[in-house]
């Protein structure tokens, strides 16, 4: 998966976990659910939002370039 694949899975998880917790307004089980589907968005985030020349983690780098070895991370 290449970093802004894995930003935009990151990005949906945790909006999908916000939205189902906020149902958990009406039904105690829907809060679980969600911390859980919030807390998954860590999983593409550590594993995949890495730089694809140097391989080093990305952390909260939004830019076209890797902060660590200066390469370009959009291929």
């Amino acid at each position: 998966m290449k970093p802004k694949q894995a930003g935009k899975c990151r990005d949906a998880l945790m909006i999908a976990g916000v939205v189902v917790m906020l149902l958990g307004y009406l039904y105690k089980t829907f809060l679980i659910a969600g911390l859980c589907v919030a807390a998954s968005c860590l999983l593409p985030h550590f594993l995949f939002y890495r730089c694809p020349h140097c391989g080093k983690l990305l952390g909260r780098n939004e830019e076209r370039f890797c902060q660590h070895c200066g390469e370009s991370i959009e291929e």
